[in-house]
């Protein structure tokens, strides 16, 4: 089925759905629709009926798929279906191989299934829309234990699907049971599985529906979360107040009692579900039976019963297996099940990390926070871990001394814990309801709230570097991205001292951190700065052993990129060749990095004059970003700038201009109209524009970008503020104003010499434009300025 006529389909839906229920047959039947217009509506009412009874278990209410669903053999985006593997109420998986000619990779493709789409007409297109926006946040994730989302789009007839990294492997709970793993083994790959859940938490992500079969072990013996963040994209709940059904998407059996209850979820809610997961690792059944039950049933069962304890469960079971667990469960584990399935989220643990934590402690002997602080509990386990050196009535005296201090602390911890919980939970409410238009005078943007919420970080978080840190190297790098350099800067340089002091100079976190200063560095054109902060910190990611890491291909595009604006195209060259290795040599990485990195090839063969080369590659990239960006995204816009460039080398003008106004229009969409993307691409078309012979045009622009770079550039010199100065002098010459341009010109000569290693290419622009001033000639051609990705 077209597009088109799935859109009449859907017409037809809506109207049929405001018919009261017991006449929408007759009247449907009235309007004498095609047979197979007629068939496919009904279909739809029968799908979104049978949703409204069963959407709470997350039944599928369509098995069969549609007729425009795809088939084995057909392309979805870059991709061409290979084997179906999995099927459920949200959607179909298939093993998919890229297909475009680029290079080789499998994913694991999901196909959402269109009954999420048709279920309420009202919301349909904001879903879709929210659909894309939070795909793009969620590629950004990367852990060694999280399977990262790769790609995404829509079909022809609208379609959502997600490419995501293909985990070869078996659910978690069967790798087990066939590994016959002992209860040690259990705990140390559950702990694995708290880190991949404890980085997406970082993220502020949210799983919202951990399960067995969304952990694949590989045959690594590496734990690997599937689906994260999906339940977000996937849970269509809407205002209730509008009359608009609420689906909530949850596997019951491990969905916290707020979950079930359709309260608001925070990441206590995936501490809750890995605590279920725990229970049934250890006892080898789930803490609730649910077969068989009511909805209502269900809900009363998760919040208001206690599961058996761990040890009652393996005493009655049949399995000898389980039966011989039952000798190595202690109280002490009991009580870290029992503390991550509080039914009360405060009184669970604060984060994934800290029930890992608790359970490394356990696997060493250590003391538990799970356990009430009490001196004889403390004594008891120092003795048992140290034996031979409590022989001596002082010694003993010295350990209770000792145990007393330990539970003092060990209090204070568990009351942090709490405290630590109820204030990310506040800040996450807070950084959502700043957006509410019921709660402001407008409707904020997420950037706006974020920019809000920060300011309460100080407070909030003073003494809570282990929170803070990461919560300021979001919102840090958010300012950076949006251009607000000043507030960036303060962000990010307390995020770093903050990961210092929480996680040490060599954590990845703290790294990270680094690489997002040194960038910022970049952009307050502080170059010397951010070429020391990239070279060192691709060192210190070789000296630990953490080449692996996204981070350092990154690190390594970072630096290339840095060569390529300053035109040095020969270190430009080389870092991008090591920048290039590393992808080749991990088919996995993002596709988003990889298109940037064609790209940054393609600006480089263009400033080595190999123009043939340039052209292709920019082709090759482009066709990528499209995929990933079908409406476009910054990194495309700076593309079509590079391209448009190019033309302008082999003298076709008018394509020229073409390009640089696609590339503006992107920019607009996305950027401020004070950003410097913005800018530099409306200064672009200005300075073509006089190429052309749009010289009135091009004057008009040429002054809206002179002035635009005043603002943006006021605390921050940049060669691309003289460049914007001196097009408005030849969009004067060019309208035989020569003092004006004079002028301008002069004001360009002097901006560019407050610039640090300016780019040879912006003052060869400025000397041509002094040739054609001197000249009196009236059009201006020659070295297009800022060559470098921007």
């Amino acid at each position: 089925m077209s597009a088109v006529d799935e859109s009449e389909v859907l017409g037809w839906f809506e109207r049929a759905l405001d018919v009261p229920d017991e006449d929408r047959l007759t009247w449907l039947k009235e309007k004498a629709l095609p047979e197979w217009l007629h068939a496919r509506v009904l279909r739809l009412l029968d799908a979104q009926a049978r949703a409204e009874d069963d959407g709470f278990l997350d039944q599928p209410a369509v098995q069969q798929e549609p007729d425009d669903f795809p088939r084995i053999g057909e392309k979805v985006g870059p991709f061409r279906l290979v084997r179906r593997i999995d099927a459920g109420g949200m959607g179909v998986v298939y093993l998919a191989r890229r297909d475009d000619g680029s290079f080789e990779q499998e994913v694991a493709l999901k196909l959402i299934r269109p009954l999420h789409l048709v279920v309420h007409a009202g919301f349909r297109t904001q879903w879709i829309e929210r659909f894309e926006n939070e795909r793009r946040l969620l590629a950004r994730l990367q852990h060694p234990n999280v399977a990262r989302i790769l790609d995404g789009g829509a079909t022809a007839s609208g379609i959502p699907w997600l490419a995501m990294e293909y985990v070869d492997g078996v659910a978690l709970i069967e790798h087990c049971e066939r590994g016959s793993l002992d209860m040690r083994s259990r705990l140390r790959l559950f702990i694995r599985v708290c880190a991949g859940v404890q980085e997406a938490h970082r993220h502020l992500i949210v799983h919202r529906d951990l399960k067995p079969d969304n952990i694949l072990v590989g045959a690594d013996g590496e734990p690997k979360l599937l689906d994260f963040g999906i339940a977000r994209l996937l849970d269509d709940e809407v205002d209730d107040t509008a009359g608009i059904t609420r689906f909530t998407a949850m596997t019951p059996a491990y969905a916290s009692p707020e979950h079930v209850r359709r309260q608001p979820l925070t990441t206590a809610s995936d501490v809750y579900s890995l605590g279920v997961l725990l229970y049934q690792l250890l006892a080898g059944i789930r803490p609730y039976q649910l077969d068989g039950l009511s909805p209502g049933e269900v809900e009363r069962t998760i919040c208001g019963s206690e599961p058996a304890a761990l040890r009652t469960a393996l005493r009655d079971a049949d399995d000898p297996r389980r039966a011989a667990h039952m000798a190595l469960v202690t109280p002490d584990l009991e009580r870290v099940v029992a503390k991550a399935m509080h039914k009360d989220p405060a009184h669970r643990y604060d984060t994934a990390q800290a029930l890992a934590d608790d359970i490394a402690r356990w696997l060493s002997g250590k003391p538990v926070l799970a356990h009430p602080d009490s001196a004889g509990y403390r004594i008891g386990k120092f003795v048992r871990r140290h034996p031979f050196g409590v022989a001596a009535t002082g010694a003993a005296l010295a350990m209770m001394l000792a145990a007393s201090g330990i539970a003092l602390w060990q209090a204070r911890q568990a009351r942090q814990a709490a405290t630590d919980l109820r204030s990310m939970n506040a800040f996450l409410l807070e950084v959502l309801q700043t957006s509410d238009p019921f709660d402001a005078d407008r409707e904020l943007t997420l950037s706006e709230a974020l920019d809000s919420a920060a300011a309460g970080i100080d407070e909030r978080f003073a003494q809570r570097p282990v929170l803070s840190a990461e919560l300021r190297f979001g919102i840090g790098y958010s300012m950076l991205s949006r251009y607000r350099l000043e507030q960036a800067d303060r962000q990010l340089g307390l995020a770093l001292a903050e990961s210092r002091a929480a996680f040490g100079d060599d954590d990845i976190r703290t790294l990270r951190v680094r690489d997002g200063i040194a960038y910022l560095r970049q952009e307050q054109n502080r170059g010397d700065e951010a070429e020391a902060g990239f070279r060192e910190l691709a060192a210190d990611l070789e000296r630990l052993h953490l080449t692996d890491d996204p981070l350092y291909g990154n690190v390594l595009g970072n630096l290339g990129n840095l060569y390529l604006i300053r035109e040095d195209y020969l270190q430009a060259g080389s870092w991008l060749q090591r920048c290039k290795a590393w992808y080749d040599a991990h088919p996995d990485a993002p596709a988003n990095e990889r298109a940037n990195l064609l790209s940054n090839l393609a600006h480089l063969a263009h400033g080595r004059e190999d123009l043939d080369d340039a052209e292709r590659l920019y082709a090759q990239a482009q066709q990528a970003m499209e995929v990933l960006y079908p409406d476009g995204n910054p990194d495309l816009a700076i593309l079509l700038n590079n391209r448009a460039l190019l033309a302008e080398e082999r003298e076709a003008p008018v394509a020229a201009l073409e390009l640089h106004r696609q590339s503006l229009a992107m920019r607009q969409k996305v950027f401020s109209s004070e950003h410097p993307m913005t800018l530099t691409a409306l200064t672009h078309v200005a300075r073509l524009s006089v190429i052309v012979g749009d010289v009135r045009q091009a004057l008009v622009l040429a002054g809206q970008a002179a002035a635009m770079s005043d603002r943006v550039y006021a605390d921050a010199p940049s060669d691309r503020h003289a460049s914007t100065w001196a097009t408005l002098a030849a969009a004067r010459l060019a309208n035989d104003d020569a003092s004006g341009a004079a002028t301008a010109l002069q004001r360009a000569d002097a901006l560019l010499a407050t610039v640090d290693h300016p780019a040879p290419s912006v003052a060869a622009y400025l000397q041509k434009v002094r040739a054609q001033l001197d000249g009196h000639r009236g059009g201006i051609d020659g070295p297009a300025p800022g060559q470098a990705r921007e």
